[in-house]
Order: C-alpha cells, then sequence, then structure tokens
C-alpha cells in the first residue's frame, strides 16, 4: 500500500489516482500548525469528528493524516472533512473559547485505558504460545489470561499485534533492498488496541 509521502523523494510524482500529494502534503502541515495553534490535540479532533461525521475519523485517522501515513485516496477523502471542520472551529474560537469549547466538548467521551506492560516472564509464556500456535482458540486465550493474570482482551490483542508484526517482517525481508541507500518508508499497516 503507497502511502502519501510516497517511496523515493527523487521519484515520487505530484499525481496520483487523480490526487494532487503536494497539495496534501501542503494542507496536512497546514492543518496541524492550526490544530496546535488552536490548543486541541488529535483526540479531541477526533473525538469531534467522530460525534459528528462518524468513526472514520477518530484520532488515530487525524494522526495517520497528518503524518501522511495513509492512501492518496483516502487523504483526498479526509481533506474536505478536515477542511470544514477547521474552518468552523476557528471561526468559533475568534467567537470566544466557550464557542469552541462547546463544538469539541470538554470531556472525552471514554477514558482510554492504559498501555499494559508485560513482564518479562509474561512475554516469554505469550511468545512460547505464539511459536507453537499463532491462532490460539478463545478458551485458550482465557486459561492464558488466568496464567499470566491479564485480562482476556489483553492477551487477545497481543496475540493479532503479534501476527501483524510478524506478516510486517515478512512483508519487510520480501522487499528489494533500496539500492539509492535512504531509510525505508514506514509500513502503513498499524496495530490494533484494546479500548
Amino acid at each position: 500500500m503507497d502511502n502519501v509521502t510516497g517511496g523515493n523523494p527523487q521519484t515520487a510524482t505530484s499525481e496520483v489516482d487523480g490526487v494532487n500529494l503536494e497539495e496534501i502534503r501542503e494542507f496536512a502541515k497546514a492543518f496541524k500548525i492550526r490544530r496546535l495553534s488552536l490548543g486541541l490535540t488529535q483526540t479531541q479532533v477526533g473525538q469531534a469528528l467522530s460525534a459528528t461525521e462518524g468513526p472514520a475519523y477518530s484520532q488515530s485517522a487525524i494522526c495517520r493524516f497528518e503524518k501522511l501515513d495513509i492512501t492518496p485516496k483516502s487523504a483526498q477523502k479526509i481533506k474536505p472533512v478536515l477542511e470544514r471542520w477547521m474552518a468552523e472551529a476557528e471561526a468559533r474560537h475568534r467567537a470566544g473559547m466557550q464557542n469552541l469549547t462547546e463544538f469539541i466538548g470538554s470531556e472525552p467521551s471514554k477514558k482510554r485505558k492504559r498501555r499494559t506492560s508485560f513482564t518479562p516472564q509474561a512475554l516469554e509464556i505469550l511468545n512460547a504460545h505464539f511459536e507453537k500456535n499463532t491462532h490460539p482458540s478463545g478458551q485458550e486465550m482465557t486459561e492464558i489470561a488466568e496464567k499470566l493474570n491479564y485480562d482476556r482482551e489483553v492477551v487477545r490483542v497481543w496475540f493479532c499485534n503479534k501476527r501483524q508484526a510478524l506478516k510486517n517482517t515478512i512483508k519487510r525481508l520480501k522487499q528489494p533492498e533500496p539500492s539509492t541507500g535512504l531509510p525505508m518508508e514506514p509500513l502503513t499497516d498499524s496495530f490494533e488496541e484494546a479500548s
């Protein structure tokens, strides 16, 4: 999957699939600057947009857009929504902070769960199970979770992330070596996180 940053900067075209990449790059950069000047986090923007536009406009989507870790077609689709939203947010900000707070909402709808830190012993056990079976059954995951004293969902997500990491490693190994000596592009596959 190509992302907006293109591959090699020397060969990057200004248009892919009818999408002007330079225009998207400039907008993403300006959007981030405008968001920060309003004192807004990606989470606040994502929550406000998710409430009005749907779950496709989450904090993760805002983050990927700002980093240009997104396909050109997806960037083209999200750009007008972000343009409209930012114009309204800036207008409300000029009208007073109270208006902006009403627009974005002051309280997050749900508190994000803290990231799980696994003990080295737990990782050893999880990795041993993964080597035997990359897709454990629900019952096996429940047993592993109880043995390690973690939530079953945490164990399920660990297996999802581990499978994705393996897939990314295989993909990276299959890619031909870049002859330019430039670092490889970040992969656009993202890990699933527990909510």
